[in-house]
């Protein structure tokens, strides 16, 4: 997921305002996301959980996709510290 590469790219090189990171229109403000990125969050298969630049732990999940138009579909959870956890839908 791209939009996940961009958000740990520019938490790691830039300091992230929390206020920014509550929606996507702030993180596309603050040069976090590309407007590309951000349409495909917005394109409603995928839910976007906050992003925060402090702590890094990698626990904490930033996006969620059903990508429904796979076989079988896939659940994709994106995660802080930039790694994803791919389910089949039915786990």
């Amino acid at each position: 997921m791209q939009a996940l590469l961009d958000l740990q790219v520019y938490g790691t090189n830039h300091p992230v305002n929390d206020a920014a990171g509550k929606d996507v229109q702030g993180l596309i403000a603050a040069g976090a996301l590309s407007t590309k990125s951000a349409a495909f969050i917005e394109g409603g298969q995928v839910r976007f959980l906050g992003f925060r630049s402090k702590p890094i732990r990698s626990d904490i999940p930033v996006l969620d996709a059903e990508l429904a138009n796979r076989t079988p579909p896939l659940h994709i959870i994106g995660f802080r510290d930039g790694h994803v956890e791919v389910r089949d839908k039915a786990a």
